[in-house]
């Protein structure tokens, strides 16, 4: 892919993708966070950050730490490209991302990963071990900053190791195949018009957006539209528009100058009941309850290296 159909098919995917609820339900099941990253160009890794995580920000600070993190990511970029499937990659301080391609029509673009895990409880030795290693690097690492980067990483037995990959594997040929087929009917000359779409209703969550209207638009019947929606990203019009206006939701709510009226507003919901059900029913929580936890949350991010699945 040259760089602009990379930018183009990450565009395509990520639409979908924001579309599906994947993340949510993803962290409720497994406890795990999740996300869609572009694939970066060739010759460079896979782009799995390793600052999100104090550990890791320690570790690239020097130049062995940096070093190792790059031979990672670009030993995971090459089994990619190959073509085979992905064999483990785990970092020497024994953390693990399940990482995941998603394809294209065919061509790597994507990867999907979850923060950092741990394939068993660690104990004190294994925090004296991380920060021998760190300090070995030139790291001014502490016991107390590994063991609280530690602390509350997820811990998945085998089964329940076997159960995440293939469930992300899953998920991500799903991804895969939703994007490859707006992408070629886009070659096709036909659902330029969802393209549109999909962009109007970004710019009009606040507004009544009736599918009739939405549809007039993009030059198109109401009953092709409605089928044409469903087939291309597979939902229904009217799920997806609550999907997204839900999704808007949450990132607003974490504003804390905002009051929930407002953000029910700013998502296009006219009944401060109907949004408060809406938000339950998708999330689990009431918004309130939702922005009292995120916001009162104070845990270190999971990080250190990579351990690929796919």
């Amino acid at each position: 892919m040259t760089e602009g159909s990379r930018e183009l098919a990450y565009r395509v995917l990520q639409q979908v993708h924001e579309a599906q609820g994947f993340e949510a339900a993803f962290r409720k099941a497994t406890g795990l966070t999740v996300c869609l990253r572009p694939l970066p160009a060739p010759g460079e890794g896979v782009g799995i950050l390793p600052e999100e995580n104090p550990v890791c920000r320690l570790a690239v600070q020097t130049a062995a730490g940096s070093a190792v993190c790059r031979e990672m990511q670009m030993r995971l970029r090459r089994l990619i490209e190959s073509g085979r499937p992905l064999e483990p990659v785990t970092c020497l301080a024994g953390l693990t991302v399940l990482a995941v391609p998603v394809r294209l029509c065919g061509e790597p673009a994507a990867m999907l990963h979850t923060n950092r895990l741990l394939l068993r409880p660690v104990g004190p030795e294994d925090v004296e071990a991380a920060v021998r290693l760190l300090r070995g690097w030139g790291a001014p690492a502490t016991a107390e900053t590994i063991a609280a980067a530690l602390r509350d990483l997820v811990v998945l037995t085998p089964p329940q190791l076997e159960a995440v990959v293939r469930l992300l594997r899953i998920y991500a040929e799903y991804l895969g195949d939703l994007a490859s087929r707006r992408v070629l009917a886009d070659r096709q000359g036909r659902p330029c018009a969802l393209a549109q779409a999909l962009t109007y209703i970004k710019e009009h969550l606040p507004e009544r957006l009736p599918l009739r209207e939405v549809a007039r638009r993009v030059n198109l019947s109401p009953y092709y539209f409605c089928k044409l929606f469903h087939r291309s990203m597979g939902m229904t019009f009217t799920e997806y528009l609550a999907r997204m206006r839900l999704e808007r939701a949450k990132d607003l709510l974490l504003n804390p100058a905002l009051s929930v009226a407002e953000v029910a507003s700013a998502v296009g919901f006219g009944s401060i009941p109907h949004f408060n059900r809406s938000f339950k029913k998708y999330t689990g929580m009431t918004p309130t309850a939702y922005r009292t936890t995120r916001l009162g949350r104070n845990k270190v991010p999971l990080a250190v290296t990579l351990s690929a699945s796919g």
